[in-house]
């Protein structure tokens, strides 16, 4: 699929708060099809109550091999990451170059376009169950049960659809790292999480700390996070939360009720940059910095400084 056919609908309206118009950032991101990347339509997006689907789309080098995935955009309100993915096209057009990279940069479009985090529901609550495009709870292993999935089936088409992208994508292009570009208006201070192997200890964890340190995000170095995880120098080691994060780093999954061997990537970092401690153009460059400096060496495990 080339970039000029994807088909948009027209004056999409755009939550006003600083963030790019969605159609500047379908117009950044297809920009690498016209580069030579692979440009992949993963599913029509249209919630209820919307009146026009939105595409969900993917963009990897026409070279596969081990691979950098990177990902945003998974909730809507949370801006900087699809921003900073736009900002970055040359960046990522030069990593593309050194590797192989499959880049889904904008997972729910409608949240985007209407600052809404979920599918269904425009805030997170600790008592209804919002849709997450993120959620992969029907691939992952039951933690009382580990021969069936959490979930008997994806919480929503979007859901499904992404997720059987990524299962048959790493086929060709397995997942060396997996970066995940996140925000959180509820806190003041940032943290990183750390699901591959590694955990806490994990080099390019370590480098992520510095980056967003050095480009002025506050970071919360220990104590908890407010769903009471424990930080280690600004990094939470691997946890349990039915993310796509959680499956990247998974070894063993569940596909139609049979146990398989998962993506295991072997660097999952999800980085929680303070909404309400930042404005955005900081925040949209922090992104940018990790973009730009994380993942540049093509050695396995060797950050660039």
């Amino acid at each position: 699929m080339h970039s000029a056919t994807l088909d948009l609908p027209k004056d999409i309206k755009t939550h006003d708060d600083g963030r790019k118009a969605i159609e500047q950032l379908y117009g950044a991101y297809t920009s690498l099809a016209d580069r030579g990347w692979v440009l992949d339509l993963i599913a029509p997006s249209k919630p209820d109550g919307r009146s026009y689907a939105l595409p969900i789309i993917a963009l990897r080098t026409p070279r596969g091999g081990d691979a950098v995935w990177i990902f945003s955009g998974i909730h809507g309100e949370e801006p900087a990451g699809p921003n900073a993915i736009a900002a970055s096209i040359e960046d990522l057009a030069a990593l593309g170059q050194q590797r192989a990279v499959v880049l889904l940069p904008l997972n729910n479009p409608h949240g985007y376009a209407n600052n809404w985090r979920y599918l269904n529901m425009p805030v997170y609550s600790e008592t209804e169950d919002g849709r997450s495009v993120g959620d992969s709870s029907h691939l992952l292993l039951d933690t009382a049960k580990p021969q069936q999935a959490r979930a008997p089936k994806a919480s929503s088409p979007e859901v499904d659809a992404i997720t059987r992208y990524v299962l048959k994508t790493i086929k060709d292009y397995p997942p060396v790292v997996s970066i995940d570009l996140h925000e959180d208006n509820l806190i003041d201070e940032g943290y990183v999480y750390s699901q591959g192997a590694l955990g806490a200890t994990d080099p390019l964890a370590l480098e992520a700390v510095r980056i967003l340190r050095e480009h002025g995000i506050p970071l919360k170095m220990s104590g908890q996070t407010r769903f009471d995880e424990p930080i280690e120098g600004g990094i939470i080691g691997p946890v349990v939360d039915s993310s796509i994060d959680e499956l990247m780093s998974a070894t063993s999954i569940v596909v139609e009720g049979q146990v398989r061997p998962g993506p295991s990537a072997r660097t999952v970092l999800v980085f929680e940059t303070p909404a309400a401690a930042a404005d955005l153009p900081r925040r949209v460059e922090a992104h940018s910095a990790l973009l730009r400096e994380l993942v540049q060496d093509p050695t396995e495990g060797q950050p660039q400084r």
